[in-house]
């Protein structure tokens, strides 16, 4: 059967509709800065300098003027030559950092990368004197930003200990395609000032 030029148009225009509609996820992806999935493990922190860090912990709040942070902790670390310590002087208010990509971004740019595929967000920690309560999450720039997290996770305020512990936050059922931010910790003033130390932050 021959068709009329005018039912040809219609069809072929019907089809290019139907494409485009087909690439609106992958338009909205590319848009929120999404990438092809990363390979696994994907390091947050192993050592300072490393190569293989990603993530800048670049997104300071709450009370930073009381807050120090040194990435290459040489005195006991977990795993490799150094760690992260941080020391918050401040016994009210509360503090906290966030790993960004890209470097002090609050949704407001494209970035973050595709973490699909991952099971689990670990990290080992532990306080300077034990009993410090710190509460560790990844993902929260929410729907309302331009350019969200596309999810999130965390662990219930978190008690250390002296000795390194291993921590982790399950990440089943979590949309990964595009994490702008990789670790976050906040806590709130405390009894004393605290010190803790964090080391192999990683997705796995």
């Amino acid at each position: 059967m021959q068709l009329s030029p005018r039912t040809q148009g219609s069809l072929l225009l019907a089809g290019m509709l139907a494409g485009m509609l087909a690439n609106v996820p992958s338009l909205q992806a590319q848009a929120a800065g999404a990438t092809n999935a990363v390979k696994l493990p994907f390091t947050v922190y192993e050592d300072r300098g490393s190569a293989n860090n990603h993530y800048i912990p670049a997104g300071w709040m709450g009370n930073a003027k009381a807050t120090k942070m040194d990435d290459g902790w040489a005195t006991n670390p977990h795993g490799g030559k150094t760690c992260l310590r941080f020391d918050y002087a401040d016994t009210s208010a509360w503090s906290g950092i966030v790993w960004q990509d890209p470097m002090n971004d609050w949704g407001d740019q494209a970035g973050g990368w595709n973490l699909t595929g991952a099971k689990a967000l670990t990290f080992w920690a532990r306080g300077e004197k034990g009993g410090e309560v710190v509460s560790f999450k990844f993902g929260i720039l929410g729907p309302d930003k331009k350019f969200p997290d596309s999810g999130s996770g965390e662990l219930a305020p978190t008690t250390l200990t002296q000795e390194w512990k291993e921590y982790s936050i399950n990440l089943a059922g979590k949309d990964l395609t595009h994490i702008k931010t990789g670790f976050v910790w906040s806590l709130a003033g405390q009894a004393t000032p605290v010190t803790f130390y964090v080391d192999d932050i990683r997705f796995e």
